[in-house]
């Protein structure tokens, strides 16, 4: 197998795992604290706790209009910011605000999606080290390496819809809880790059899917 192409082979696998892993991991709060938030309510006779929220906001009066207004600490005068995300904590009861429709909608997703959330969490980094370590091996024109591209691929747009998913549940339950002077609350639309890499594996996985045949061939014809 040819050095270069095996050291980029290995570079692209070793970045792509910290990517995805770092992209994965960071919706990871906000799921955990859904996930709480909905296992209190289910709790029969358990007092209300505060309640977290992750939200991305955009200013009424559109972006570099500067709604809010802070201190500098270095020299005591006002500025002028503008926040497009924050992380708020209600400790009022607010359940009568939200409907039971939503309530019930965000707690299905939580229980329906957080086994695929562990399935995809786990099996990403093990598929993308069994590919690294059969290019090591000089394996790398393997049908078993197309089928864990494939199963890659296909986790990470999985990921992403569920995540939309649950995404669009939450936003509606926080219109109904907070509403920011000057600002707007937004949907999270879920993370594109994810998006992105998973259609681009599932596209390496159908070139490398021509190209074993041809090695192949290749190798009998020496």
């Amino acid at each position: 197998m040819n050095k270069r192409l095996k050291i980029i082979t290995i570079a692209v696998g070793v970045v792509y795992a910290i990517i995805v892993i770092g992209q994965v991991y960071r919706g990871i709060p906000s799921f955990i604290e859904g996930f709480k938030a909905g296992y209190n309510d289910t709790r029969v006779g358990r007092g209300y706790s505060p309640k977290t929220f992750y939200l991305s906001l955009r200013p009424e009066n559109g972006f570099y209009t500067f709604p809010t207004t802070i201190v500098n600490q270095l020299d005591n005068i006002p500025m002028s910011v503008e926040f497009e995300r924050v992380v708020v904590e209600i400790r009022t009861d607010v359940r009568e605000r939200v409907p039971k429709r939503l309530t019930t909608a965000r707690n299905l997703a939580l229980y329906l999606f957080s086994p695929i959330m562990i399935y995809v969490i786990l099996m990403v980094p093990i598929q993308v080290f069994r590919i690294v370590r059969s290019v090591t091996r000089n394996k790398f024109f393997d049908f078993r390496n197309i089928k864990r591209l494939r199963k890659v691929g296909y986790a990470l747009l999985l990921f992403y819809l569920v995540n939309l998913v649950y995404n669009y549940i939450y936003y509606k339950i926080a219109t109904h809880i907070v509403h920011i002077e000057g600002y707007s609350v937004q949907m999270q639309w879920g993370n594109e790059i994810l998006l992105l890499l998973g259609f681009v594996v599932l596209m390496f996985a159908e070139v490398l899917k021509i190209s074993v045949p041809l090695k192949e061939e290749q190798d009998l014809t020496v």
